[in-house]
């Protein structure tokens, strides 16, 4: 286990932990919440110990293997290929055999008891390189590599040709593989794809140790996580649950907390108001000093930590358009005359569709969507608008474009110089600016302030159709989900590019999938693209999207006796399946029974609420994992 024990961490004038206290069990997922800068990386950085506590302790297991990814590169060996960078995750992979060689080339001048010495210790070092993985190293890597979207060819390039998201890549391969006590990744889908991302959650749900998962991706929180910390305001606080559960019993800890608070406040007045009539008549001095007492010993209770929502976005009605948006006629792109991104694609989208465009990177999905906006002139085919149609483009470096020295108002006003004062204050309102901050710089914004910013130049003149790539980059979860709100109601056509599979999943209506077979349309969501890609993993006997493995090959109908046998273990199944779902359902009822006694009950006993929610968490994961193994028998 690793505990906090009154920690205290301050950077300059900013106290980011105050007195924080928690434990982290061994074998627990934690996923890590909080806003951004709030210290959740800090936390990371003390267990490292890459950051040193000001105060208090951070008390950790002897000889504990850790796993670290951080948010920034650190390569580690950049003259290796990239196999060779993977692999080279555990330093005792490499001293062992060396430790091993010089036993055995020293043997032959020991005596019998020294010789006996070293054969005992050459089996220990052998055992440790196996209990290490050291046999597996290899295939691991090129697995892990493969999953996050490497191809074979490129293992022997070396590691400092890759660009720097490909780079984290391998840096998150080389940390997964090396299988650590302790897995902490910050932000690891940061650099991925949608089917990285797929491969990720599936490689995590396996992982026996203790991880901790900082991230903004609700979908790899809600998979993966069975126990949530938050970080905000200077403390920590442990919730015994996934995200889902993080987000009810948080609301209902505020609201607790908020009455507590508001009482004390009003007891505190009373005796306050006491005092001050009171003090200057001897007759009342006893009461007086008693009083003065009670203030002293009451211990103040502090308001809870909030999330501020500073990611408000609202989106105006876009202007009228024909019904037809954009259309490419075997449209083509190519940089050099011989490779061809993608040729003789023929593609529409409509007015009001929501479009996701999906696949690994390097396929061409940024070169699609800026062809669509109009950024890039298709080399063969081509492009043609709708009828009054309006494109609001933002690229991945929209911060980029943006004059740091210019504030807020000019960055918008400059891209309409026609519109009024009213008219860009009015805009800006709506996208979380009033008052002052108009006036702030942009080189002083955060990540989310800089995207909203964005927003409303974009919309300072009103698209219909409107192109995000990876809009959600610098978004805190808050941020995601107001961006996702604003665009579910924006009655214009979108075209997104996103790593964030709950942000596609709840905006995008179609998917455009880009693979090494080209560019193929999807008439649904991001569910009926898994399923369809599945199928069509199935179908061709070839991994799924994702990394997930095809269905095995249908064996030949059964006769007579065996006959007879699978049905009956079909039955059977059947009815482990009904048990299962009544004990879930029951599970589930009594979840929601306890979250209501929470709320209505100020008596009610938290501790021993939480404690049966944690394990009935556990109990429908456990029911729900053997559902899973028994339908797939079941076939």
């Amino acid at each position: 286990m690793i505990d906090f024990i009154q920690v205290d961490k301050s950077f300059g004038a900013q106290e980011v932990l105050k007195s924080v206290t928690f434990r982290i069990n061994a074998g627990e997922r934690i996923g890590v919440v909080g806003p951004n800068g709030a210290g959740k990386s800090t936390i990371f950085g003390l267990i490292s110990h890459d950051t040193e506590v000001d105060k208090g302790d951070v008390v950790l297991p002897k000889n504990i293997r850790i796993g670290y990814l951080h948010q920034q590169l650190n390569p580690h060996a950049v003259e290796q290929n990239l196999l060779e960078y993977a692999e080279d995750s555990i330093p005792e992979l490499k001293t062992i055999p060396q430790t091993i060689h010089e036993l055995e080339s020293q043997m032959a001048n020991f005596q019998p008891l020294e010789k006996e010495r070293a054969l005992k210790r050459i089996g220990n070092l052998q055992h440790d390189f196996e209990h290490l993985g050291g046999y597996e190293m290899r295939s691991r890597a090129e697995a892990a590599l493969c999953g996050l979207g490497f191809k074979v060819e490129e293992f022997g390039k070396p590691f400092s040709s890759f660009s720097g998201g490909w780079q984290m890549r391998a840096e998150l391969a080389r940390t997964l593989i090396a299988y650590p006590d302790l897995l902490m990744l910050d932000e690891p889908s940061n650099y991925l794809d949608l089917p990285a991302v797929e491969w990720l959650q599936k490689f995590l749900r396996g992982f026996e140790g203790t991880m901790l998962l900082v991230s903004h991706d609700r979908y790899l929180l809600r998979s993966l996580a069975t126990v949530t910390l938050e970080i905000a305001g200077g403390r920590a606080t442990r919730y015994s649950g996934g995200y889902d559960y993080y987000l009810k019993e948080r609301e209902e800890r505020i609201r607790h907390q908020l009455a507590a608070k508001k009482n004390q406040d009003r007891e505190r007045e009373q005796i306050e108001s006491f005092v001050r009539r009171f003090r200057a008549k001897s007759t009342k001095a006893a009461q007086v000093q008693s009083r003065i007492k009670q203030l002293e010993k009451m211990e103040a209770i502090e308001a809870p930590a909030t999330v501020a929502n500073l990611s408000k976005i609202r989106i105006g009605e876009p202007p009228h358009c024909g019904h037809e948006i954009i259309r490419l006629e075997q449209a083509g792109i190519t940089y050099d005359q011989k490779r061809w991104i993608f040729q003789g694609l023929d593609l529409h989208i409509n007015r009001g569709e929501k479009v996701a465009i999906v696949g690994y990177n390097g396929m061409g999905k940024t070169t699609l969507l800026r062809t669509l906006a109009g950024a890039l002139v298709p080399s063969a085919g081509k492009r043609v608008l709708g009828h009054k149609v309006v494109v609001g483009y933002q690229s991945q470096d929209f911060a980029e474009t943006m004059p740091p020295q210019k504030s807020v108002f000019h960055i918008v006003k400059d891209q309409n110089p026609s519109a009024t004062e009213a008219d860009v204050r009015k805009l800006l309102g709506g996208f979380g600016f009033s008052g002052d901050s108009i006036q702030k710089k942009c080189e002083i914004l955060s990540g989310g302030e800089k995207i909203r910013l964005a927003f409303a130049r974009l919309f300072i003149n009103p698209p219909n159709f409107l192109l995000l790539d990876e809009p959600t980059t610098h978004l805190d979860v808050n941020g995601r989900e107001a961006l996702e709100t604003a665009l579910k109601a924006y009655k214009g056509a979108i075209c997104v590019v996103s790593h964030d599979v709950t942000f596609v999943r709840n905006v995008a209506e179609q998917i455009i999938a880009i693979d090494d077979t080209g560019v193929t349309r999807y008439p649904g969501g991001y569910d009926y693209y898994l399923e369809k890609v599945e199928e069509r993993g199935a179908g061709s006997r070839e991994p799924a999207v994702g990394g997930a493995v095809a269905s095995p090959v249908a064996k030949p109908a059964a006769k007579g006796k065996d006959a007879r046998k699978a049905r009956a273990q079909q039955r059977e199944a059947e009815k482990q399946l009904r048990k299962i779902e009544k004990k879930v359902d029951e599970l589930t009822e009594e979840q929601t029974a306890l979250t209501d006694e929470m709320m209505a009950r100020r008596d009610a006993d938290f501790a021993a609420i939480n404690s049966r929610l944690a394990k009935i968490q556990s109990e429908i994961q456990s029911l729900e994992a053997r559902w899973e193994k028994t339908a797939e028998e079941l076939g």
